[in-house]
């Protein structure tokens, strides 16, 4: 089961509901979030999601202890480590029913 392989500790920032027509920085909305290590998205995701882009997609996968989902939006950004990451896609699946997100997301360059 995936579950066993969820062995990073991560958390999502937010962007706050707009005051005054101004978007505030991201806040955090979700910590200690268990998800798989960050793969790099294998060839059926980036044919699926039809990524083309510069930047380098990851992939990794949430296994909840119980059948409830955590709230992880597209637009959010997964925190791991110290590092930001622009989530791109979340999707709903069942692993041995259990419902599971797979979650992709972007690793920015710099440079």
């Amino acid at each position: 089961m995936l579950r066993s392989l969820c062995t990073v500790t991560a958390s999502t920032k937010r962007n706050p509901a707009p005051v005054a027509g101004r978007i505030g920085a991201p806040v955090t909305s979700l910590s200690s979030l268990a998800v798989t290590p960050l793969w790099p998205a294998g060839a059926e995701t980036v044919r699926t999601l039809d990524l083309n882009s510069p930047r380098e997609f990851k992939e990794c996968y949430h296994v909840p202890m119980t059948t409830t989902l955590p709230d992880v939006l597209e637009g959010d950004i997964l925190v791991v480590g110290e590092t930001d990451y622009p989530v791109h896609y979340v999707g709903e699946w069942t692993d041995d029913n259990i419902p599971c997100l797979h979650i992709v997301v972007q690793e920015v360059k710099g440079g």
